[in-house]
């Protein structure tokens, strides 16, 4: 099975979350122990202030399996450019052609 990562600007993670339910994922952001938070998508929300995004996902710590979330910005960072969550998508799914139409960014290997 080949596994295909696709760049998805964070503010269409929110749009794409019930699609991307169960897909792993990598953000960009860190937790408290300086660790980037990768993990399986649960869910995606725009936070009140709309300039981030909270982000729920499953993720092996500690060895055990836990629910956690994370906080991502939304918009563009500084040059202009959207800030990405980079998801692992099966070559075979559906959801990779979709993607590729509407121009996510492919991540090199």
């Amino acid at each position: 099975m080949s596994i295909h990562i696709r760049d998805i600007a964070n503010d269409n993670i929110t749009s794409l979350a019930p699609q991307l339910s169960g897909l792993y994922i990598q953000t960009g952001s860190v937790d408290h122990n300086g660790r980037l938070v990768s993990g399986h998508l649960q869910d995606a929300k725009v936070m009140e202030d709309g300039q981030r995004i909270a982000i729920k996902l499953t993720r092996y710590m500690n060895g055990k399996h836990v629910l956690d979330s994370v906080v991502v910005p939304a918009g563009n960072d500084p040059l202009g450019n959207p800030w990405c969550t980079a998801v692992h998508v099966r070559a075979d799914s559906a959801l990779l052609a979709q993607l590729d139409a509407t121009g996510t960014t492919p991540v090199a290997a």
